[in-house]
């Protein structure tokens, strides 16, 4: 189970979160900037997300920053091959380290076209982690489309939405919340708001995406943010990578606050069940 499992397959659950967080009106527009340049949709989205997080950990000296789910997916696919597909996951895995390194070490405030290739090669052992496709095909040879998709959202990115004051955790997890739906973690926090990233060519605000921000901002509540001891989350956003838009929601305007304490004791005891 996941928390997204978790959401998606219990009504009941989606009721709930149905009745107790009012999904405020959303009414942004504006143009699409970014329009996909391929049909990889999934492949690019989880590339940029090591993407963005690479080049925040640079923007932000102080970052907090988990083990990459890319990591588990190499270990996965290493058990599960034969020894030339293992030696050529190992060499993509080495490389992409070596890349980020560097980049951490450099005076470059943005990421190369070296690393952002990496970022893709990183999203395959993602896919293997969350997807388990054993077979799938690991890009040695990157499409220039790809990168250039990249390099475009990229270039978007609103500096003043994602340089912290405070704290930048890439990778949130969540302690014994995360435990409780069997494993969860969000894609960022900046300060007080915890940030779902959408590569998504679609500017809307769907039910699913909203209850999927709730779903982590109730298991904060349940088990704090690991390894970040300083303050509680107090609004919720989506970065909509193509639109360069970051749509930022206040809890406060969600919920009941005196309701959430009975809300999370029934989330436990559903999780459990």
């Amino acid at each position: 189970m996941s928390l997204k499992s978790f959401l998606e397959g219990n009504a009941d659950v989606r009721a709930q979160f149905l009745a107790h967080f009012k999904k405020p009106d959303f009414r942004l527009t504006s143009p699409l900037l970014a329009p996909p340049l391929s049909e990889n949709y999934g492949l690019v989205g989880t590339a940029f997300d090591y993407l963005l997080r690479f080049y925040l950990e640079k923007l932000n000296p102080g970052t907090k920053s988990g083990p990459w789910i890319a990591d588990s997916g190499l270990e996965i696919l290493l058990a599960n091959s034969d020894r030339a597909r293992a030696r050529v996951a190992m060499r993509l895995m080495a490389e992409a380290k070596e890349r980020y390194n560097a980049f951490l070490k450099s005076t470059r405030t943005g990421p190369s076209p070296a690393l952002i290739k990496a970022t893709l090669w990183l999203a395959s052992f993602d896919v293997v982690f969350r997807a388990g496709l054993l077979d799938l095909r690991l890009p040695t040879r990157v499409q220039d489309v790809l990168v250039k998709d990249l390099q475009k959202m990229l270039s978007l990115v609103p500096k003043e939405h994602f340089r912290a004051k405070k704290r930048c955790v890439l990778n949130p997890t969540f302690g014994r919340g995360s435990l409780l739906v069997g494993g969860a973690d969000g894609d960022l926090i900046i300060d007080d708001t915890l940030v779902d990233i959408k590569t998504t060519k679609h500017l809307t605000f769907e039910r699913e995406f909203f209850n999927q921000l709730i779903g982590y901002y109730v298991l904060s509540c349940i088990g704090g943010i690991d390894d970040c001891a300083r303050g509680k989350i107090t609004h919720v956003a989506i970065y909509y990578a193509r639109y360069g838009v970051l749509h930022r929601v206040s809890l406060s305007d969600c919920h009941n606050q005196s309701d959430l304490p009975k809300f999370i004791r029934w989330f436990q005891q559903r999780a459990r069940s």
